[in-house]
């Protein structure tokens, strides 16, 4: 099957056009050709794209010298195959000089399909040639680019030690450290890669640098040259060293710590323990006082006004300093994890009803009235008496922090899974600011100290650790000046 052929041919004598026409076809070519005898019709048809350009040595307005440079300057890939009617050696060799893909003599167009054949490949090599020349120079551009804008320090050196490639930076090197600039060969041991860490010295500053050296070969695998890669990690060294040294420190600040902290797990031990023991040995004579007094009251005559009186005041106190004592040695055994209970079920309105008419005498004393208010019975599952500790906490300081004529309320309900008891009072209330803290230990509001009301900063503190003990959970709503509202959530008893 004929080859298709894109063909311009440049001739003014149509029997020779057709003649070499003919020698195409005849070569298994399937000629698609324009015709031309000017140099203006023959410079319209370049656009047209032809594969193969014919040309006559001699048209009346154009050489084959003059086509030549046309195609130099427009087409330097097309090739032209010159035909003439006459040849001299002068003429052959001037045409190939210029640029001329084969000469033919016009009686002897045999050769034309060999000649075409030839042409062909040539241009087909030397595109292909052109195209691994742009490859080769694209590939040399990014090399050249990452050399020279590399943070590392890079070269390619001969087996001599004379450098073929080399970047700013390695520049500045070898101009510090002449060895580097080749006066002695660098070698990388047996075609492995080298990696080790190099010292140089930069602007009077001795540098730390990663140097790796590696074989480069040829297309033969045989070593012509070795490269170079150095990185600076002076910084990266610097900063390792300083880690180092930090890490030792906080060892030993934490070795440090680590005894500092036994020993105040020692102290706190010793301290609860203390508190315990001198707990246990102030229960037992604070009792006895209290005993002896409430005998004595009964055996009083009731005219020795002055007496009674007296021994209501020891009782009173002795009563304080008991309630001081048992919310110490609670806190203790909270503290030391031995705390237990007896958990029964317990009707929160009867506590309630029994902590009022304890606090009942202070309360008429202190002019503040007391009221309870709830449904009925309010049943959970808890210790008997560290409930009731908690309600005689926050009543006693409900009525401690209350004025004359005011009142405090105890209400209780049921709510869905837990039962409520808010203590709410009309008393001096605390700010806003101090509300997180109250529930801390030994922690006292500015009215305690403004209005001299004495306490230990216990009370609320036993009432936190109880109730959640208990599984519940205790907060307080308060404005100064307008008293608070304690309130208290325990799971309720199903």
């Amino acid at each position: 099957m004929p080859t298709p052929l894109r063909l311009l041919v440049a001739e003014d004598f149509p029997p020779d056009a057709e003649l070499i026409l003919s020698e195409v076809r005849r070569a298994g070519y399937d000629p698609v050709a324009t015709v031309v005898d000017t140099a203006g019709k023959f410079l319209r048809a370049l656009d047209d794209e032809p594969e193969v350009v014919i040309c006559d040595y001699t048209l009346p307005t154009m050489t084959a010298p003059d086509a030549l440079a046309i195609l130099q300057a427009k087409s330097p890939e097309l090739p032209l195959i010159v035909v003439s009617g006459t040849m001299d050696e002068a003429t052959c060799v001037n045409s190939l000089r210029l640029g001329a893909a084969d000469y033919l003599l016009k009686d002897r167009l045999s050769r034309l399909g060999p000649a075409i054949d030839h042409a062909l490949a040539r241009r087909e090599l030397d595109r292909v040639a052109r195209l691994a020349e742009q490859r080769r120079d694209e590939t040399m551009n990014i090399l050249l680019g990452l050399v020279e804008n590399s943070v590392a320090a890079i070269s390619v050196q001969n087996l001599s030690g004379n450098t073929m490639v080399s970047n700013d930076l390695y520049n500045q090197l070898s101009t510090d450290h002449p060895p580097l600039a080749g006066a002695a060969p660098i070698r990388t041991s047996g075609v492995e890669v080298l990696q080790r860490q190099e010292m140089f010295t930069v602007d009077g500053e001795q540098r730390t640098f990663h140097a790796v050296r590696y074989p480069v070969r040829d297309g033969t695998d045989t070593v012509f040259a070795v490269g170079s890669i150095l990185v600076d990690i002076t910084e990266q060294k610097r900063i390792e060293a300083d880690l180092r040294q930090a890490r030792t420190e906080l060892e030993g600040r934490n070795e440090q710590l680590d005894v500092a902290n036994a020993e105040l797990r020692e102290v706190d031990r010793l301290k609860t323990e203390f508190v315990a023991s001198v707990s246990h040995e102030l229960r037992t004579p604070l009792t006895s006082i209290r005993g002896y007094a409430e005998l004595l009251l009964d055996e009083v005559d009731g005219a020795d006004i002055q007496t009674a009186k007296m021994l209501d005041i020891i009782d009173r106190n002795a009563r304080r300093l008991l309630n001081l004592v048992e919310d110490l040695l609670l806190l203790s055994k909270i503290d030391s994890r031995t705390l237990t209970h007896e958990f029964v079920e317990v009707d929160l309105t009867d506590l309630a009803e029994g902590a009022l008419l304890v606090l009942k005498p202070s309360a008429e004393t202190a002019g503040v009235g007391l009221f309870l208010e709830t449904p009925g019975a309010l049943p959970v599952l808890g210790d008997r008496s560290q409930l009731e500790r908690v309600l005689l906490n926050l009543l006693s300081n409900a009525v401690k922090f209350s004025q004359s004529g005011g009142d405090v309320v105890v209400r209780g309900e049921a709510s869905g899974s837990e039962v409520v008891i808010k203590v709410v009072d009309s008393g001096l209330g605390v700010s806003a600011e101090e509300l997180p803290k109250l529930f801390n230990r030994f922690f006292r509001s500015a009215s305690d100290a403004a209005h001299k009301i004495p306490g230990t900063g216990l009370g609320l503190a036993v009432v936190r650790e109880i109730v959640e003990n208990h599984g519940g959970s205790v907060d307080m709503d308060s404005v100064l000046g307008e008293g608070s509202t304690v309130t208290v959530r325990l799971p309720r008893r199903k």
